[in-house]
């Protein structure tokens, strides 16, 4: 391949890498509606755990159904936000006061199925803006690679 053409084929990559990763780096930021629906079968030592990463204001709804529970929500500061024991129906609209991971756990204390239904808004974790960040300084070297080989 000609030293142009290698120039061009640089250039355009790194510029690939570095729209890609800055565009995913935005949307990662951006809190995505998830929606809850689990199953808890019964079994003393079985615990779900939902763990959202929520900005100031975003909402959540949780609706759990069935067997005998225990339901407990923490703040990003563990903060106990609501907890309940041996309830058989529960709802809660949850509102994120703070900024950071909720921690969101159901015990299914009952000898029936338990249902969970409902969702939450979340956003990316802070290992994907790693990833996101790899990209764009890749882009970065390879678009330096390729003024490199224009100029030497």
């Amino acid at each position: 391949m000609s030293r142009k053409k290698t120039f061009y084929v640089l250039m355009i990559s790194g510029i690939a890498f570095i729209v890609i990763g800055a565009a995913s780096l935005i949307d990662s930021n951006i809190p995505r509606k998830v929606e809850l629906d689990k199953t808890l079968d019964p079994n003393v030592n079985y615990i779900d755990v939902v763990t959202p990463i929520m900005n100031k204001g975003n909402v959540g709804k949780i609706i759990i159904d069935g067997s005998e529970f225990d339901f407990k929500i923490e703040s990003p500061d563990n903060t106990v936000i609501v907890s309940v024991t041996n309830r058989s129906h529960y709802e809660y609209d949850l509102i994120a006061n703070n900024e950071g991971q909720y921690r969101i756990e159901t015990k299914n204390t009952g000898n029936s199925t338990l249902q969970i239904d409902g969702d939450v808004e979340t956003k990316a974790s802070p290992l994907a803006f790693g990833a996101h960040m790899m990209l764009l300084i890749t882009g970065i070297i390879v678009l330096g690679i390729g003024i490199k080989s224009r100029y030497a």
